[in-house]
């Protein structure tokens, strides 16, 4: 059985009630009743007590209008997995965690009313002190005053809080782009490159490109696009939704009904450079999965080529050495010419806008495809004829 809760949606009535009864309380006072009716007093007071503190409890006194925020329980924490996910179990953990919180409300609304209860004579007789000291009607009236202010004081901090979580409260997700032209026409002038390989992958690859729908993922608050359903965004929100979003990767989906790429899994064999600084550069790739086009990604890479082969190690290690500055001697114990150093390319984000224009890219075809090819005869070898090589060179 669900304890009894009070909706969200009726948040401004409670919270008047609450200010109200609080208010109201406080102008009670022991002298005002005959000896006889005491008992009712103190009972009449513990009881309204009681309800008050439920009332503020409640999820429309302390909960959230959209019911996201939680206080984890108003009065404490609760369990310690209370939130999560139980898995093989038919029992629904948030209704769970709504049950522990309504009892952990309930239970601390019996402990107001036993302590009011008990503390009845000493406050009325505190209370009758401090009005003693003022003229007739002051003393309640400004306690009346500071009783009310103190329960509207803690409603807005509790908003306040709200507030604070659901700006903390940033969410991933991918959303739909027009390709910026720069981009645009980096990649179609690296698909216009020759290929290494085959001039029908590239061909294919520039009709998958021309077709093609791209994402990128952002960071985006619940706050201003709260829900799960799609969300469709004009042009400013678009524009300051990416505005410094780190963009290292493109998704990009071309149209079902076009041809395949092959080989079907691989990175495009021609990549565009720029050179950053001394040390490290910029590169532009395309990577192919399934035989479509799957992301444009723009990573920074080390200039300086780590060992690839035996001849290029210490020929005084042997099997068992260990080499704390890495195998090439210059600190990094792992390497990759896709990988970032950090160290390097630490100035900020990342913009679309800072990808680089056509004319700032050096394009390179992949060396080993190209002595690969060149080492192929093509059909009428035996006559003494080769194939055609498309050169391994850069292109500006």
């Amino acid at each position: 059985m669900h304890l009894p809760d009070i909706s969200p949606r009726h948040r401004s009535l409670v919270r008047a009630i609450a200010v109200a009864g609080t208010s109201a309380l406080a102008l009670v006072r022991s002298r005002d009743f005959a000896p006889e009716h005491d008992r009712a007093a103190r009972l009449g007071n513990a009881v309204a007590n009681a309800g008050l503190t439920w009332i503020v409890g409640t999820k429309a006194f302390a909960g959230p209008l959209d019911g996201e925020f939680d206080l984890g329980a108003v009065w404490g924490p609760g369990e310690e997995d209370e939130g999560q996910a139980v898995r093989y179990s038919t029992v629904d953990p948030r209704e769970q965690a709504e049950k522990a919180q309504s009892f952990r409300n309930l239970t601390t609304a019996f402990a107001s009313g036993a302590f009011s209860w008990a503390l009845w004579h000493p406050t009325q007789n505190f209370a009758d002190t401090i009005d003693a000291k003022f003229p007739t009607g002051f003393g309640r009236g400004l306690g009346a005053a500071a009783s009310g202010t103190f329960v509207a004081a803690c409603a807005a901090l509790l908003d306040k809080f709200e507030e604070h979580d659901q700006i903390e409260d940033l969410e991933y997700a991918p959303v739909e782009i027009e390709l910026p032209e720069h981009i645009r026409g980096a990649v179609n002038q690296l698909l216009a490159q020759p290929h290494p390989v085959s001039a029908e992958a590239a061909d294919t690859a520039r009709a998958q490109f021309k077709s093609a729908r791209f994402f990128v993922w952002v960071t985006y608050s619940r706050t201003q696009h709260p829900g799960d359903e799609p969300i469709t965004l004009d042009a400013r929100q678009l524009a300051e939704l990416l505005r410094d979003e780190d963009v290292s990767n493109i998704d990009v989906y071309p149209e079902a009904s076009s041809a395949l790429i092959v080989p079907a899994q691989q990175t495009y064999p021609v990549v565009g450079t720029q050179d950053a600084d001394a040390s490290a550069r910029l590169e532009l790739t395309l990577d192919i999965v399934d035989g479509r086009l799957s992301s444009l990604n723009l990573f920074g890479t080390d200039a300086d080529s780590p060992p690839r082969t035996s001849a290029e190690l210490s020929t005084a290690a042997k099997s068992g050495t260990l080499h704390p500055l890495g195998l090439g001697g210059d600190g990094v114990g792992y390497s990759s010419s896709f990988e970032v150093e950090d160290e390097e390319f630490d100035d900020g984000p990342l913009t679309l806008a800072q990808w680089p224009e056509p004319n700032q890219l050096t394009f390179v075809a992949d060396r080993t495809n190209c002595h690969h090819e060149h080492q192929q005869q093509a059909p009428g070898a035996e006559a003494g004829i080769t194939g055609t090589h498309h050169g391994c060179t850069e292109y500006e």
